[in-house]
């Protein structure tokens, strides 16, 4: 291993153990095709090009060394054998210090993956926020393969690279809530920063502290609000340049680590959750499980207790979930249904009112002076629309919230409308759900397309598992799934403090203005109550009227569905009636009698024997239809039809009479 390293360095000048040209280039393995690596090729050199004229000097320096030495990295790898050896030998020496690196991933993504399904966002970002597990990447994944069996992963998706994005975020006026991506890895940039200016030894005579964690050295314990620590910002970084202006290099990392803190202080996430981004930059290394974890239960939280414990010293499970968990856990889109009990015995022990009050700062409602109670009415009145709108978030938030709980029973009717549907699409008409066969159906699907009602079964469980349960259960995993990504990714709290801050704006102004003006703003309250009025009054009518016309358009609808569905179904009697009736006189007229006169000519009476009235005489050889009724007297009388439409009757005796039939 030793021999692939100096001929690489002695043919290349290029050194192994400090860079990994496979991570460099993001490729999964030496087995690569020509176009693959060609690709990979051009794509790195564009990156670079790109970060030429970074303003970043660090970043512009670096990207101008590696084009320098882009040609000799690319021989080497278009050498196929070079290229085998070359992995062979990032493989073999990743050995030793991979096992504390594997330990740590199992660890991760152990906790991780009792809350969520591991999937390959959440390998990135486990990467991206620990750069320095980039060099056991294969064999962390194939650990996630084999014992989390985590599937459809590669080394270049799941690796994070060199590749720079713009992490700042646009301004808006929403009051952010949940700490961004962007944010969380910018922290742990700071952390680098502050790092490489701790391994130069000059950098410590005009910035001391920097060899101490990043919350000592900008003393955020005692930076009261993001102002204090935008002023110490301001200084450092003027000091910084200046420094680095008069040529001292090695300020570089210092200057990078304020303007990195600058940017940060720019963000609505930071500027709106100050207190909790302190928490952020005490105890980095939480961040990223909660940045992973979706739903906290109570073993979740004694893990996550004993990872703080080991790497910060809390006391016990109690002040890790009471002195962090709580502030930030909101800040991270984290489901706390299954910790409510442990939630609740945290607050008896902190205390209900301190409890509270962190409560109401977590969700942004401000401790202010309640208006008088005769002026509540009022000013709830004049601020309807808000009100409302508020009160369809808050029902939104709710439903989605609530969406992966719902997803499972949601999937009983969904099953019964979906079998209701599929029938319908097929033409098997279901009249009613009493009715319902599927038996039958399937009796008539297998008589239908001449199969053996051996099949029968078959035909039925593929029919169940085909057409509707499994079209069901993929369609609850992606409620799941989509309900989960809503809540994460969502700013939920954020959207709720903006109007919990509106209001009470509105109602400081309200405030103010009564001390000041209380008739003028009384007289502007009540007009703006009747504007409201007015609004809601024509809005209420309209959607009543509109909804009456849809509502009779509906029924309509349903009506004539209805009459249609009806003659079909009469339609279907009728004609089911009339095949009934024609079978049965086929199978009559195949089981009346058939006779045949055998006399000159036969006397018919108009009863059985000699003594009723002749009513007809029939000539020898003329055929007459039995109706199936004789009698014993002196000889056997059958009763006999005497014209095609069977309405006269008549009886003759065997002696002039032949059964043919």
């Amino acid at each position: 291993m030793a021999d692939i390293r100096e001929q690489i360095k002695r043919k290349y000048g290029i050194d192994i153990e400090t860079l990994n040209l496979f991570s460099l280039y993001k490729i999964s393995g030496p087995d690569v095709t020509d176009q693959e690596l060609e690709q990979a090729f051009a794509k790195k050199r564009k990156s670079w090009n790109q970060f030429l004229n970074s303003p970043r000097e660090d970043k512009a320096a670096q990207a101008r060394k590696h084009l320098e030495a882009a040609d000799r990295y690319e021989a080497v790898l278009r050498d196929p054998a070079l290229r085998k050896a070359l992995y062979a030998y990032y493989q073999k020496s990743g050995d030793g210090p991979g096992d504390a690196s594997l330990d740590f991933a199992r660890e991760f993504f152990g906790i991780v993956g009792k809350t969520r399904r591991i999937r390959r966002q959440e390998i990135d970002f486990f990467f991206e926020y620990f750069p320095e597990q980039r060099k056991s990447r294969q064999p962390i994944l194939e650990m996630l393969k084999t014992e989390f069996k985590v599937s459809k992963l590669d080394a270049r998706g799941a690796d994070g690279g060199e590749d720079e994005r713009d992490e700042k975020k646009k301004k808006s006026a929403l009051v952010a809530d949940q700490f961004d991506r962007s944010t969380l890895l910018g922290i742990r940039k700071c952390q680098v920063y502050l790092t490489k200016a701790a391994a130069i030894g000059t950098t410590a005579v005009h910035f001391p502290g920097v060899s101490e964690s990043l919350y000592r050295f900008l003393d955020l314990g005692n930076c009261r609000d993001i102002e204090s620590l935008r002023t110490l910002v301001k200084a450092g970084r003027e000091k910084a340049s200046g420094l680095r202006l008069d040529g001292g290099q090695e300020y570089t990392p210092v200057l990078d680590l304020y303007n990195k803190l600058d940017e940060l202080l720019d963000q609505n996430d930071v500027f709106y959750n100050f207190k909790e981004f302190k928490l952020l930059v005490k105890f980095p290394n939480l961040t990223p499980y909660m940045y992973e974890i979706v739903e906290a239960r109570e073993r979740t939280i004694a893990d996550l207790a004993s990872v703080a414990q080991r790497e910060y010293g809390f006391r016990d499970q109690y002040d890790f979930l009471l002195s962090y968990f709580l502030p930030m856990y909101s800040k991270f889109g984290i489901y706390d249904n299954g910790i409510r009990k442990m939630m609740k015995d945290a607050e008896r022990k902190q205390g209900r009112q301190k409890f509270l009050d962190k409560v109401d700062r977590i969700l942004g409602r401000e401790k202010t002076e309640p208006l008088p109670p005769c002026f509540m009415p009022l000013f709830f009145l004049a601020y309807l629309p808000v009100y409302l709108t508020f009160g369809v978030f808050e029902l939104v938030k709710l439903v989605v919230w609530n969406l992966r709980y719902i997803a499972i029973p949601a999937a009983v009717p969904a099953v019964l409308w979906l079998a209701r549907a599929t029938f319908r699409f097929v033409g098997y008409e279901l009249p009613s759900w009493s009715r319902f066969s599927l038996r039958e159906f399937t009796a008539l699907l297998c008589a239908g397309m001449g199969m053996p009602a051996a099949l029968e079964m078959a035909v039925t469980l593929f029919f169940i598992a085909a057409v509707i349960v499994l079209p069901v259960i993929l369609g609850v995993c992606c409620l799941w799934d989509s309900a989960t990504k809503l809540r994460k990714e969502f700013d939920w709290k954020g959207i709720e403090r903006t109007f919990w801050m509106i209001l009470n704006q509105f109602k400081r102004q309200f405030k103010n203005r009564l001390e000041r003006r209380r008739i003028f703003t009384l007289t502007r309250m009540l007009l703006a109550v009747l504007i409201n009025a007015v609004l809601f009054t024509g809005v209420f009518l309209y959607a009543r009227d509109l909804s009456g016309g849809l509502s009779w358009k509906l029924r309509q609808i349903l009506w004539e569905m209805k009459q249609d569905s009806e003659r079909k179904t009469a339609a279907k009697e009728t004609s089911a009636t009339f095949a009934e009736t024609k079978a049965e006189t086929e199978n009559t007229e195949a089981a009346l009698p058939l006779f045949e006169i055998t006399a000159s000519a036969a006397n018919i009476r108009s009863g059985p024997g000699t003594g009723h009235e002749v009513v007809a005489q029939a000539p020898q050889g003329r055929q007459l239809t039995g109706t199936g009724n004789w009698q014993q007297m002196d000889s056997v009388w059958y009763e006999l039809y005497l014209d095609d439409s069977r309405t006269a009757t008549g009886w003759a005796s065997e002696k002039v009479l032949k059964q043919i039939q």
